[in-house]
């Protein structure tokens, strides 16, 4: 097991990390060295504009541009995306003369974000590589990082090398300053080393060498992905190449149902209805399904990389079928509120389905074996949520006692046979 030497406090906002949005900053002569990296999801390739002027013209998604020459002082920056030209995000960070920065491209919350890295931190001493990390996924909550051994099992250990608590920007860790060699950087949820968020199997450091670990959001909000930037070097981007997914039977007839993704379980042997725990899985593997051991055709749509899935299997015992159904497991932007939504995976007779919660109409008209988008509410202790057909104004389910806090994301499930419908209220997130 390899030891660890923490230079300074755990976690900062700006201090020895020097980044550039925090200050400091010479005068406004002379020119600052600035360049991109792309760490976005949906943009092929990103620009940036210095003053209105291009500055770098094209950063590939997981690389870093060369740096361009921009005048010191307060700047505006533009993010562009290359291919439409449409702009994305303006900064105007404080460079110095002669420094050197980074501006780092990602997605949160549905719109682009930046952060701007200072790259002229000293050295560390001979023997010796510091690394430090950049939590920018803070859609994932709050996170545990271990920087161990490859061979390290994070479950036997006392303690994480970081954590970063909940937060709504950007946090920064200390510098650790370890030998030069290879490790491996896991991030799991905070307190539960077997909640895998990310696996870098192999993170080599070299003598003297400055290196940022930037963690950024995913597709489905509890995944992270992964960077590791070295100053005034190079960009290795190290995606998450997970899933999460979680098994919803439906199928009529308390009918068993298994499903796989590779030689990953998702749920085996299920007694329907029910709705199981969400699973890691590889993406881009087929998803395999049997009812009753009989083979379903799957989804035909692979499981994106670090999106989260509910697989729902539905309909008859004897002509079941499959869909995906795409998570969005963001918290709410207010953590006084909740976000909810509602699956009709009625069977039978089943109608469109129409969700109030607290009198108000969250999902309107949701055919069977859909999903609504998400709406959201305020928690409460006493929560009155109702669920109703177009062709009678009596819910066909009412509770007026459900206790929800907020900061979190929920499913309404309905399940079973549409003449005794069966409500399963799921915590996402």
């Amino acid at each position: 097991m390899f030891k660890f030497r923490v230079l300074v406090g755990s976690t900062l906002a700006c201090a020895a990390v020097a980044l550039a949005a925090c200050g400091g900053g010479g005068g406004s002569s002379g020119n600052a060295n600035v360049r991109l990296a792309n760490a976005t999801t949906t943009h092929a390739s990103l620009a940036m504009l210095a003053n209105g002027a291009t500055a770098v013209s094209a950063a590939a998604i997981d690389s870093v541009s060369d740096y361009a020459s921009v005048g010191a002082g307060g700047p505006t920056l533009q993010i562009n995306d290359a291919t439409s030209s449409s702009a994305l995000a303006t900064l105007a960070p404080s460079v110095s003369q002669d420094a050197h920065y980074v501006v780092v491209a990602y997605e949160g919350g549905g719109s682009l974000r930046t952060t701007v890295i200072a790259e002229d931190v000293a050295a560390p001493a001979a023997g010796t590589t510091s690394l430090r990390i950049l939590d920018a996924a803070t859609d994932a909550g709050a996170v545990d990082v271990y920087v161990t051994d490859p061979a390290a099992d994070i479950t036997t250990l006392t303690s994480p090398t970081f954590t970063f608590p909940s937060s709504t920007t950007l946090q920064t860790s200390a510098f650790l300053s370890i030998v030069p060699g290879t490790y491996r950087v896991r991030v799991t949820g905070n307190g539960d080393p077997g909640d895998l968020r990310l696996d870098i199997a192999s993170v080599t450091l070299t003598s003297q060498e400055i290196a940022s670990l930037i963690l950024t959001p995913t597709s489905g909000g509890t995944l992270v992905n992964g960077a590791l930037l070295a100053q005034q070097g190079a960009y290795a981007s190290a995606r998450n190449p997970n899933a999460r997914v979680r098994l919803a039977a439906a199928v009529a007839g308390g009918a068993t149902v298994a499903a796989s993704a590779a030689s990953a379980a998702i749920g085996s042997d299920v007694a329907s209805p029910s709705v199981g725990s969400y699973v890691v899985v590889p993406a881009g593997t087929p998803v395999n399904v049997s009812v009753n051991g009989a083979s379903v055709s799957a989804p035909a749509a692979p499981l994106a990389a670090g999106s989260d899935t509910t697989l729902l299997v539905y309909g008859s015992a004897a002509a079941p079928a499959a869909s995906l159904i795409v998570d969005d497991n963001h918290l709410p932007s207010a953590t006084s509120n909740l976000k909810l939504r509602l699956v009709n995976a009625l069977t039978g007779a089943a109608q469109p389905l129409t969700l109030d919660a607290a009198f108000a109409v969250v999902a309107s008209n949701i055919a069977p074996d859909s999903a609504s988008s998400y709406g959201v509410v305020a928690s409460s202790t006493a929560l009155r949520v109702d669920v109703f057909t177009p062709s009678s104004a009596i819910a066909i389910f009412s509770d007026s006692t459900l206790s929800v806090p907020g900061d979190a994301v929920f499913t309404l499930f309905m399940l079973g046979d549409a003449a005794t419908p069966i409500a399963l209220l799921r915590k996402d997130r």
